[in-house]
């Protein structure tokens, strides 16, 4: 009986590994979790982008106003790339992980927090445009424009400075993100 447990456990294993990772990721149904991985695993290409400046889209509340609008964001610099860790939206794969992306409006807004706006590319967007890590990389001390939708991350409401002007371990300037990335273009 003992084995035939190893040997269920070891095959739900091996099916769940194989699986694809759901729209909603790993969370359950009805919570919070769930209805935001629906809008960061999101694969559809908007016809048109409006156009928005990097010091504009900073300006927006640190809220969910405008969410899933497809923007064109302009006007940034980027000063930090780097793959995130396991995450809910990626069902905790330790292989498919978001590329986190800081851009500011200028070179000289680096270590100005209030500044910072997050732009972040998901393994499927990564997938369908053929990004190498590389690619992705190659983005870092760049001017690039990304185009994608605003999304409000909600879980990073107490890491935003807009959100707490007072808090020091605060690393973003808002909790407004583009958010998935669909396409980007260095100038």
């Amino acid at each position: 009986m003992r084995n035939l447990w190893i040997a269920l456990l070891m095959l739900s294993g091996v099916i769940s590994a194989q699986t694809p990772c759901p729209q909603w990721g790993d969370a359950t149904k009805g919570s919070l979790v769930y209805a935001l991985n629906m809008k960061k695993n999101r694969v559809d290409s908007p016809k048109e982008y409006k156009e928005i400046a990097i010091t504009d889209f900073l300006a927006f509340p640190d809220d969910s106003t405008g969410d899933g609008a497809a923007c064109h964001l302009s006007g940034g610099y980027v000063i930090e790339v780097k793959q995130q860790g396991a995450e809910s939206c990626n069902c905790k794969s330790t292989s498919d992980r978001d590329f986190h992306i800081v851009v500011v409006p200028s070179p000289g807004d680096k270590g100005n927090k209030s500044k910072y706006v997050i732009v972040e590319i998901t393994p499927r967007m990564r997938k369908l445009n053929n990004w190498s890590e590389p690619d992705i990389l190659g983005l870092l001390d760049q001017r690039v424009d990304f185009y994608g939708y605003k999304f409000a991350d909600l879980e990073h409401k107490n890491e935003s400075v807009k959100s707490n002007p007072d808090r020091k371990s605060c690393w973003r300037g808002s909790i407004n993100e583009i958010h998935p990335v669909i396409k980007f273009v260095k100038l």
